[in-house]
């Protein structure tokens, strides 16, 4: 195994990567995502043809981190399209997860080496791998809950998606700082800079909000007896607190989805309905 941050490694994970490439493009060849996966690999075989003086290592990350974004959209997109049918979907959605976590590990890897400069992700980047990863264990989860009318045989391995799901999407909203607002900055639109220093974003940060919510609802309502377990251990090596409380995390969530769709974004097609009788569930819980 090549050392870390060396050509050879880059090259090493360049080809592996292309290789599950041409595995997905023998069944789609003219998908977009696969498309610009290509042209991402081709780049970084390119850098990595340099001398290794001159090796940017970041800028490696950076393109084997898009490129594997994009490759993994094509996989996820076939998981959901085919409704996590197959028997072998959860260890699907387990290597995904694998796969999305590598840029972390490997630029963890790289600075360990204590290289002169330091290897980081884009903030951007950071927060999709986040993103991607809890979106998907929640479509993994609402699909086969919903299927199972939430009847689920195995409750461990269902609370288990919950609890890593609902840490990447923390996770996520957490990767940006809120835009501190004063007398400096100045916003012609006032809804749009109470989002922003609210860590508002984007539509997805919304969406995410609203996620994080349903799976800790789905945590307390489906996966605990009696509602008393509402805390729960993560192995998720990412996840920075040793205890997560659903019902804390949960209506934090939802308060903030709630008042950001009524106000900032009144009348602009976000419903709050199902997030408010979620909301009223947890509220009238009581921790154990």
């Amino acid at each position: 195994m090549a050392a870390p941050g060396s050509i050879t490694h880059w090259k090493e994970k360049a080809k592996l990567l292309r290789e599950r490439w041409q595995k997905l493009a023998a069944v789609e060849p003219q998908d977009t995502m696969l498309l610009k996966a290509s042209a991402i690999l081709k780049t970084l075989s390119d850098m990595c043809s340099e001398d290794e003086d001159t090796l940017n290592i970041t800028s490696c990350l950076q393109l084997y981190t898009k490129a594997i974004l994009d490759i993994t959209f094509f996989e996820e997109n076939l998981l959901v399209d085919g409704d996590f049918l197959d028997d072998d979907s959860l260890w699907k959605v387990k290597e995904l997860i694998d796969i999305l976590s590598e840029p972390e590990h490997l630029a963890k890897e790289s600075n360990q080496r204590q290289k002169p400069l330091f290897v980081d992700l884009d903030v951007e980047l950071l927060e999709c791998l986040h993103w991607r990863r809890g979106a998907l264990l929640y479509m993994y989860c609402h699909t086969v809950g919903e299927r199972a009318g939430w009847c689920l045989q195995d409750r461990s391995t269902f609370l288990k998606c919950l609890t890593d799901g609902v840490c990447y999407l923390v996770k996520m909203l957490k990767s940006r700082s809120p835009v501190h607002l004063s007398d400096e900055v100045s916003f012609q639109d006032k809804n749009t800079a109470t989002l922003l220093s609210e860590g508002m974003f984007s539509d997805i940060h919304i969406l995410a909000l609203m996620y994080c919510g349903e799976m800790c609802f789905w945590a307390l309502r489906y996966c605990s007896e009696e509602g008393r377990a509402t805390r729960l251990t993560s192995e998720n090596s990412d996840w920075s607190t040793k205890h997560l409380d659903f019902k804390e995390v949960g209506e934090k969530a939802l308060d903030k989805y709630i008042f950001s769709c009524e106000g900032p974004l009144s009348g602009q097609g976000w419903n709050t309905e199902k997030a408010k009788s979620m909301q009223d569930f947890l509220k009238k819980m009581t921790n154990s």
